[in-house]
Parts: C-alpha cells; sequence; structure tokens
C-alpha cells in the first residue's frame, strides 16, 4: 500500500466517525468532550485532504498548512480528552499562547525558507502529546481507566516517530537538502504511514471514550428516581449490598430507615397529582439536605422512601429520623396559592452484628414503620431487637435521656415483640 491510498483511506476512516461523533455530541450536548473530538476529526479531516493533493495544490498547503492543522487537531483532542478525564476547564492560557508561538515561529520560518522549521513545529508536537500523556496516566475514573491507558501508549508510540521523523529532517537540513524528503526518503514515507495507522486507531479510542460516556449517563438516569432525583429501588440494592458488606467488613453499625408519608392519599385528592408531585419533590429535598453526603436516599414507591445511614447505629439514626419528623411536620410547600403540609411515620432498624442479610432489614424496618401507622402516625419507632445492641460510645454520644428529649416524650418509641 502506498501513501496515497493510506491517506485515502484514512481519509474515509475520518468521514466515518467524525459522522458517529457528530451524532453523539447531538444526542447529548452536555458532553462537550464528544464536540471536541469532533473538531480533532474535522480538523484532521482537511489536514489529510491537503496532504492527499500533494502535488496538486501549492506546496505551501500540503506542507505548512498541514503541520499547522495538526497542532490545532491535537490541541483539540487534548481538550476533549481533559472534558472526560479532568472535568475542568484550562487553568491557564498560557498553553493555547505558546501554541501560537510555535506556529507563528514555524510559519515564519518556513516562509523565509530557513532550516529547522520541522523540528520547531514537531517540539510543539511533542509538547502537547507529552501533557496528554501524563493527563491520561494520571487519576482517571475506573470507565475511563482502560481506554485511557491504550490512548496514552498510542500518544507515546507517536512521539516515537514524531522523534525519528525529527531525526531526518536534522540530517537532511545538515546535508543542505530540503527537509521535506517525503518523495526520496523511503524512511519518511514509512514513518508516515506508521503515523496515519497509530491515529487510526486513536479514532476508534475516541468513540470508546464518548460511548463510555454516554453508557454510564444512561446507567445513572436508569438509577435515578425521573421525579425526585433520588435512587430507585434498583439502584438502592446495588447500594445496599456494597454498604453492608462494608459494614461486615469493618465492624462499624449501619442503619436503614423505611419512611412513608401519612394519609398521602388525602394530598393527592385535594390538589390532585401535580400537587402531590410537588409535595414529593419538597420531601426528598429536605431529605437529601438535612442528611450527610455519604447517606441514601431512595425513592422506592409512591410515597415511600428508605434511607441508608452508613457508620450510624440505629438509636442514633432515629433521633437523626426524629429531627427530620420535626422539620417535615413543619414544612409547608407552596401550590397554586395554597400550603401543603404533611407529616412521616418511620421504623428505624440497623445490621446486626451476625448472621443479617439485606431483606431481613427491610422485614425490620418495615415492621417498626407498621407498628408506627399502628400506633398514630407522625412518629419514628425504633426496633426493639436491635435497641439491646451494644453501642459504640464516642466522643459527643447521646444518652438515652437526650434521645427521648430529642423525641419529644412520645414520639420515639421501641417495637415491643416477642423474640
Amino acid at each position: 500500500m502506498d501513501l496515497k491510498t493510506s491517506f485515502a483511506f484514512y481519509f474515509i476512516s475520518l468521514a466515518l466517525y467524525l459522522a458517529v461523533l457528530t451524532l453523539m455530541a447531538f444526542a447529548d450536548k452536555r458532553v462537550m468532550g464528544t464536540r471536541w473530538l469532533a473538531y480533532s476529526v474535522m480538523v484532521e479531516m482537511v489536514k489529510v485532504g491537503l496532504q492527499g493533493m500533494s502535488g496538486t495544490v501549492p506546496r505551501v498547503l500540503w506542507t505548512m498548512v498541514a503541520n499547522e492543522l495538526s497542532l490545532v487537531a491535537f490541541f483539540t483532542l487534548y481538550m476533549g480528552l481533559r472534558w472526560f478525564v479532568r472535568r475542568e476547564p484550562l487553568s491557564s492560557r498560557t498553553g493555547p499562547i505558546l501554541l501560537l508561538v510555535v506556529m507563528a515561529v514555524y510559519c515564519g520560518m518556513y516562509s523565509l525558507h530557513l532550516p529547522f522549521a520541522f523540528p520547531v513545529m514537531a517540539a510543539g508536537l511533542l509538547w502537547m502529546c507529552g501533557i496528554t500523556v501524563k493527563m491520561l496516566l494520571g487519576h482517571v475514573e475506573e470507565r475511563f481507566r482502560v481506554p485511557a491507558g491504550i490512548t496514552a501508549a498510542l500518544v507515546v508510540l507517536l512521539m516515537v516517530l514524531v522523534v525519528y521523523r525529527i531525526d531526518l529532517s536534522v540530517q537532511a537540513s545538515l546535508l543542505g537538502k530540503d527537509w521535506q524528503i517525503a518523495g526520496t526518503d523511503p524512511r519518511w514515507v514509512y514513518s508516515l504511514m506508521l503515523i496515519v495507522m497509530i491515529s487510526d486507531c486513536l479514532l476508534i479510542m475516541y468513540v470508546w471514550f464518548a460511548a463510555a460516556e454516554m453508557y454510564s449517563a444512561v446507567a445513572a438516569t436508569a438509577g435515578i428516581d425521573s421525579l425526585t432525583g433520588c435512587l430507585n429501588r434498583r439502584a438502592l440494592m446495588k447500594v445496599a449490598m456494597h454498604e453492608v458488606a462494608r459494614s461486615e467488613r469493618t465492624g462499624m453499625p449501619l442503619t436503614v430507615v423505611a419512611l412513608d408519608l401519612d394519609r398521602f392519599k388525602r394530598v393527592n385528592d385535594t390538589f390532585g397529582h401535580p400537587g402531590g408531585d410537588a409535595m414529593l419533590c419538597a420531601v426528598a429535598f429536605l431529605l437529601q439536605g438535612r442528611l450527610r453526603s455519604v447517606d441514601v436516599v431512595a425513592r422506592v414507591g409512591g410515597e415511600e422512601f428508605l434511607l441508608l445511614l452508613p457508620d450510624t447505629d440505629a438509636v442514633s439514626g432515629a433521633v437523626v429520623v426524629e429531627n427530620l419528623r420535626l422539620a417535615m411536620e413543619e414544612m409547608q410547600v407552596p401550590y397554586e396559592g395554597q400550603l401543603i403540609t404533611t407529616t412521616m411515620s418511620a421504623g428505624v432498624t440497623q445490621i446486626l452484628p451476625r448472621n443479617d442479610s439485606w431483606t431481613a432489614m427491610l422485614n425490620r424496618a418495615d415492621r417498626a414503620l407498621y407498628a408506627a401507622k399502628e400506633s398514630g402516625r407522625n412518629r419514628v419507632v425504633l426496633d426493639e431487637l436491635v435497641a439491646k445492641l451494644p453501642r459504640r460510645q464516642e466522643p459527643g454520644t447521646l444518652s438515652e435521656a437526650a434521645i427521648a428529649a430529642a423525641g419529644g416524650g412520645a414520639a420515639l418509641r421501641l417495637i415491643r415483640k416477642r423474640l
């Protein structure tokens, strides 16, 4: 395969991948990284088109302009990968300014027919490759580790070939020859063909990054309740299995709370389902705002929620939930000129030291919730089975008297049941 054929196949590949990346960019416009990668492919297409027309267009186009476009294409590639890996804009304009300086110096040296123009341009490309590899080999999310590693390896190979071509151009300049020796030195041609092959492989990595991001977004959306933004039951199961395993491994407590809004049907009957939805969103906002970042809030039914409180025993968790109950009792949600109020009932339990399971914890929390409903609603009931467990005494641990005071006297109750 000669150089012309390689450029033709590469150009076709660029066109196909550009179409794919453009469609993916339009499918989710929030993924700016895909857009940057599409820009990179577009610039690369123009460059390859110019190089493929060597001999039929002015030489300045398929040499100087094409090399300048290589720098632009790699900069947009860096910006695209940076979006996926870092999720932050450039902290300084030094990099882009330095790149513009390199492009200007190269343009001037080429126009004045000065030697070593190509090494100047290639040095800028090597610098871009270096910071890209450093970024890809740094802290990368799990979903991007494989494509980031492969991309870094491909960029390193590209750097080796660029260094090799710099050596060829320097040798030609020292011998007083034109450094553009593509037509006379097969080493220049073969190294360029290898660069084309590596660039073709990089196109696959572009799509891999974009696909991994889209898959992650879909998976995250599938695990989120569309109304409240809380986790749904399916996502909760995955998190719960992880937290149960962590609790068993570390010996730290894990509290589970079953929470239900009292007489919520009256809200829907009075204000309609839009009013009920407004109340559910307000409840979710209250729960998420008053709990820790490590705590988990999930909507598992119409007006039913489940809370996971890691590293928290059930007695302390009941105090936390009692504070939530008091806040919810005082909450008023404006809707169409009226105020909607509601109360909640909750059952609290925790993982047992031995022979416990997620299903058993849910059943105990549900029984505690049922007891709260049966005893008059708008209260928190603590599972007596876990209330008898020894507690970790740490600085700031509340006494039983403080727990009773926080419960308002009658709101915090124990389930009385036969063992």
